[in-house]
């Protein structure tokens, strides 16, 4: 897959980072935080984050599962929601095309999930670095030239 420019009005910031829930989410629970995953925060100072839209359902279902394991309290939740919606973050509009073409070959070429493929796709278009603790995201990313952040 070819790196394509940027849509028409899109900048992209050198610090622009394409975010996988696996990392966001550490921010908001102690045990998963780590100095590379507060560092991914910290580039959002002067970039931002591009997400496929299902990040928006992934955060929602870490937080419900972790909530129903007691690992997380109702004003925690409020409180790590508050502070990603404060967070420049751009949500990449769904296609098909995208979905069921570009998703889902390279989801069947590296075993990934349809999922974590989106990251992926993502990541190659917008020809930006992927921030995610997935190993198996990560290793797809690396075969595919796709440069990583610590985290």
């Amino acid at each position: 897959m070819s790196t394509p420019a940027p849509a028409l009005g899109e900048e992209i910031a050198r610090s622009d980072v394409v975010l996988d829930v696996s990392l966001s989410c550490a921010w908001g629970f102690a045990d998963e935080a780590s100095e590379e995953a507060w560092a991914v925060l910290e580039r959002l100072q002067a970039g931002r984050a591009h997400v496929p839209a299902l990040w928006l359902w992934e955060t929602a279902n870490v937080l419900v599962q972790a909530e129903r394991r007691r690992r997380i309290t109702p004003a925690a939740i409020r409180s790590f929601l508050g502070l990603l919606e404060a967070l420049p973050i751009s949500i990449d509009p769904p296609s098909s095309g995208t979905a069921w073409h570009d998703s889902l070959a390279l989801a069947s070429s590296h075993r990934l999930t349809a999922y974590d493929a989106a990251y992926l796709e993502l990541a190659i278009r917008k020809g930006l670095p992927l921030a995610t603790r997935d190993k198996a995201l990560q290793e797809a990313a690396r075969l595919e030239g796709v440069a990583l952040l610590p985290c």
